[in-house]
């Protein structure tokens, strides 16, 4: 659980250098949370957007258990992408996702 605090706390820490609405920051962070807490753990997060930031993108990889809850997740649509490939020829049974959040 203090992981996950300590988690929540670095999430919001580097999402509000984007200057989004405090809103969007919210159900992003939340919606961030909920995709952790079915399994996906994550690997990266990025602010992208020109002039200004309009979009926030995860990369990370699945537990085996992760697409199983994923009716859960698509319940609430809080993303405006979501991409599943394979992570690489040496390892072809691992997956690789990629979710964007957008305004």
């Amino acid at each position: 659980m203090a992981d996950s605090k300590e988690f929540e706390a670095a999430l919001m820490a580097k999402l509000a250098h984007g200057a989004f609405d405090k809103t969007f920051l919210k159900t992003t962070s939340a919606a961030i949370m909920e995709l952790r807490k079915q399994g996906l753990v994550i690997d990266d997060i990025f602010i992208k957007g020109k002039p200004r930031f309009d979009r926030i993108i995860i990369n990370g990889k699945p537990d085996p258990e992760f697409f199983g809850k994923m009716k859960d997740i698509l319940v609430r649509p809080k993303f405006s992408r979501f991409e599943v490939f394979p992570y690489g020829i040496l390892n072809p049974e691992t997956l690789k996702v990629q979710v964007t959040f957008g305004l």
